[in-house]
Formats: structure tokens, C-alpha cells, sequence
């Protein structure tokens, strides 16, 4: 089975040993190891030895016109610079050629450790060949699930509007937050109720925009990276 670079890093990035790649991909640990290698000297052979892993926010005046790649620098560094606002909407953030004005597919998913606990945010960004382009892994304080579910939303919108997007799917497994959103339930909690105005707000400003709800099971990565965020209380 051929075994790409990029099927390694995310298989890498959801936690997976070199041992569980090589099972899931019906190949040895050393033809992962050697990916891993390959991978490894691509990002050596990059200019000042950046990686496609931390971004660091670089204001421009002119418009970025192909792929956001030439928007902000890419970097090994963890620190995210740039206007606060900025900084904001990329806390937790890795991306690599997130596609501008074009179709984005999102996968949102709050987690809370006590419903109030500890809560992160999780969020994976496909291309409209479902390539993953981003993600997004956040600790967002001590909150409710339902919080962290509506943040993650939010910081998917964000996330979209920056890229100016035309045309967004959100997928969530928070059956609550989908019927909000579409206006079959309403919103009594006086926390939430600031969040989705901000919500139907955001959702304005992108072209087409739909939000559909899926099985947990379909959403594991963006729940992976959710917890992943809910027990670091620092953006990683």
C-alpha cells in the first residue's frame, strides 16, 4: 500500500503509535519510519527550517489572492503574533494551504471535563477535495460543554470569514446546538444566548453556510482535538 506523508502526520497528529499506522496502513514500522524520515527533511530543506506547524499572523495592506500560505508566516514557534483579534481567531491553530474564497468543510466539537470543567475546543478543516487544510485544538477556560460547543462554532466562522470563504458546511454531533442554530429550539441559558447572537451573526457574512448534525462517531477527530484542548490550559 503506498503510504503517503500526509496520511502519516495526521495519523500522527490523532495520536497514533508507528505501530498502529503500520497496522492501519497493512505496512511495516519501517515504511512509516521512512515516511517519517522523508517528512522530516522536506521540512529541514524549507527556507530557515519552517515547518507547517504553528502560524505566526503577519499583517498585510494587499489582498491575498491564491491561498492564505503567503498571508502569515509558517513556523515551528508557538507563539501566535499578529493583532490581537487576530491572535484570537488562530489560538490553537495549524494550518497549511487553507484554500481563499472556496469551499471549506468543518468539523466543530466542544468538550468540558465537569459540565463546568475544564473545556477545549476542537475543530478540523477540509478543502473541497476533503483534504485536511487546518485544525484547531484550544483550551477556553472553565465552561460548560454546551459553551465550548458553541465557542468552537464561532471560532469556525472566524475562521471562515478570515479566509473568505463562499461556500461552508459545519458538521457537529451537538444535535442541541444544530436545531438552535436552525431555529427549531430556542435558546434559554443567558450564557448562550450572547453566543448565538454572535453565531447568526457571523453566519451573515459567509456566502452559503449550512450545519448539519452526524453521529459522534463521524466527528472523532474534531472530539480527539476538543479533549485534547480541554486538558492543556495553554495553547499547544
Amino acid at each position: 500500500m503506498l503510504l503517503s506523508i500526509d496520511r502519516v502526520m495526521q495519523l500522527l497528529s490523532e495520536g497514533k503509535s508507528v505501530e498502529k499506522i503500520a497496522e492501519l496502513s497493512d505496512v511495516r514500522e519501517k515504511d512509516v519510519c521512512d515516511v517519517i524520515s522523508k517528512a522530516r527533511k522536506l521540512l529541514q530543506d524549507q527556507e530557515g527550517s519552517r515547518s507547517k506547524k504553528k502560524i505566526i499572523i503577519r499583517k498585510k495592506g494587499s489582498e491575498v489572492k491564491d491561498t492564505a500560505v503567503s498571508d502569515f508566516e509558517v513556523s515551528s514557534d508557538k507563539e501566535v503574533t499578529g493583532d490581537d483579534e487576530t491572535k484570537e481567531v488562530f489560538e490553537g491553530a495549524e494550518l497549511s494551504a487553507v484554500p481563499l474564497g472556496s469551499y471549506l468543510l468543518m468539523y466543530t466539537d466542544g468538550a468540558s471535563s465537569g459540565n463546568p470543567g475544564d473545556a477545549g475546543i476542537g475543530i478540523l478543516i477540509n478543502d473541497k477535495e476533503n483534504r485536511t487544510v487546518g485544525k484547531v485544538s484550544c483550551y477556553v477556560g472553565v465552561n460548560t460543554n454546551n459553551f465550548a460547543e458553541y465557542t468552537a462554532l464561532i471560532r469556525a466562522l472566524e475562521i471562515a470569514i478570515y479566509f473568505k470563504t463562499k461556500d461552508l458546511k459545519i458538521r457537529t454531533d451537538s444535535e442541541l446546538v444544530v436545531k438552535q442554530i436552525k431555529g427549531e429550539y430556542k435558546v434559554s441559558s443567558d450564557k448562550i444566548s450572547p453566543l448565538y447572537e454572535k453565531v447568526i451573526r457571523l453566519k451573515k457574512k459567509v456566502n452559503s453556510f449550512r450545519i448539519e448534525h452526524i453521529p459522534r462517531a463521524q466527528n472523532d477527530k474534531a472530539d480527539y482535538l476538543a479533549k485534547k484542548g480541554a486538558s492543556n490550559k495553554r495553547v499547544f
